[in-house]
């Protein structure tokens, strides 16, 4: 059996920062293949847990909706991903769309809007027959977009102390008069599944009309970044059949997009618990320990004249040496040593921005902004994903570690340098 070193000593690396943009041009180009998840992802933090809504904040399903809006600005991608899984179950489950028959096969995306207006006009028989089903209109883009983050919204509330499985009803739509069943965070021995369907279990002929415009047509509002080959033959599938394997191709791609640099980058800045002026601070804290150590050592062997001093006491600069690397190693992982040591956190980038304003919660500017995003003053909030705060408490723990033995190398190299002279 091979040997495997413990957990806490499997060094922890923040991911790279990767661009969404530069990465899905090239893979669009077929420059490069998409890369599999790098290793410095988290086991428990992984995109497939998230997505279950299976991790709290500031790891849940909803932070990483906020910081796709509102930080990488490609929240269309999670969009579609949790639209077409929830159009997926629906088919897995026997409840296909409906007025399938009627309507016959999806138009292309040159006709769709079209075809929508010829069917409801007067007099038509599938006109007659959406009316029927309370279906007579196409659905407002908008009011799908709003099911589809409303959905991500409420599905991601957590307990404050752990997620716990259970079952949540959204008040009446305002839009149908309609619930929308959806499930909250749930625990590791629960199944996740999100259900993005009316209370009748029913997605529309219409819904999957308004989703080709809004995700796949070119100048759509929410158009993803797809090649034009995978879009041509999405578009032409979609002709001939409702089925979600039509869309799977597309899925698989905005995961892809999702998996190798939306979610890398958001576990980036989510391990990070403080703000750049927080974790700057702490970082020429733990510079300034250093150079104190060296100070010390130094005066130790000269001061007031070579040979005052044994060689011994060039131990007095270990702790300053101790704790300034473990400052400056926490510091290049993005985290502040001090909020490590307690499991806290400042506001992460996401959470500054009001959701129902599009708007910065706080908009101060200049130096006052910097001041105010410091430890000492700005909120500090608990950590409520578990396996964030082992992460965390293992960066800690890697970080004294390494500071004492950066110490205990730098005392011994100074004790057995020639500038000591025993004469006391």
């Amino acid at each position: 059996m091979p040997f495997k070193l413990p957990e806490w000593l499997n060094w922890y690396k923040k991911p790279e920062y990767r661009d969404i943009k530069e990465y899905s041009t090239r893979v669009n180009a077929g420059e490069r293949p998409q890369s599999p998840a790098p290793a410095a992802i988290p086991s428990r933090l992984r995109l497939d847990r998230i997505l279950a809504n299976k991790t709290c904040s500031p790891m849940s399903l909803y932070d990483f909706y906020m910081y796709l809006k509102y930080i990488e600005f490609s929240a269309e991608n999670l969009e579609f991903y949790i639209w077409y899984k929830n159009y997926e179950a629906s088919y897995e489950k026997g409840l296909t769309p409906v007025h399938t028959k009627e309507y016959g096969a999806i138009p292309s995306a040159a006709e769709s809007t079209s075809s929508i207006v010829k069917e409801g006009q007067p007099g038509s028989s599938s006109s007659t027959k959406d009316a029927e089903n309370g279906d007579a209109e196409d659905p407002d883009p908008e009011k799908t977009l709003h099911r589809i983050s409303q959905l991500i919204v409420a599905s991601a509330m957590c307990n404050s102390r752990s997620c716990s499985p259970g079952a949540l009803q959204l008040t009446p739509d305002q839009n149908n008069g309609k619930s929308i069943h959806i499930t909250s965070c749930t625990s590791d021995s629960a199944p996740a599944t999100m259900k993005l369907m009316n209370a009748d279990g029913q997605v529309s002929r219409h819904e999957l009309d308004t989703i080709i415009h809004l995700f796949l047509m070119p100048s759509g509002e929410k158009e993803l970044n797809i090649p034009a080959a995978l879009r041509a033959q999405t578009l032409a599938d979609l002709q001939n059949s409702t089925h979600p394997s039509a869309l799977k191709p597309v899925a698989d791609h905005v995961y892809g997009l999702m998996l190798n640099c939306s979610h890398r980058n958001f576990v980036r800045l989510g391990v990070g618990n403080g703000t750049f002026e927080t974790v700057c601070v702490a970082t020429m804290m733990g510079i300034a320990n250093l150079f104190a150590g060296y100070l010390i050592v130094l005066c130790r062997a000269f001061v007031p004249y070579r040979g005052s001093h044994t060689r011994w006491e060039a131990w007095a600069a270990w702790p300053n040496w101790w704790l300034g690397v473990s400052l400056v190693l926490a510091g290049m992982r993005g985290s502040c040593f001090f909020l490590l040591l307690f499991s806290k956190r400042q506001m992460l980038p996401w959470e500054r921005f009001d959701d129902n304003t599009d708007s910065v919660l706080r908009n101060e500017g200049g130096f006052l902004k910097s001041v105010k995003r410091l430890m000492i003053f700005d909120r500090r909030l608990r950590v409520k994903e578990k396996y964030l705060r082992r992460l965390q408490r293992k960066i800690v723990l890697q970080s004294l570690v390494g500071g004492a033995i950066f110490a205990t190398v730098w005392v011994a190299v100074f004790i057995f340098l020639p500038v000591w002279k025993e004469t006391v």
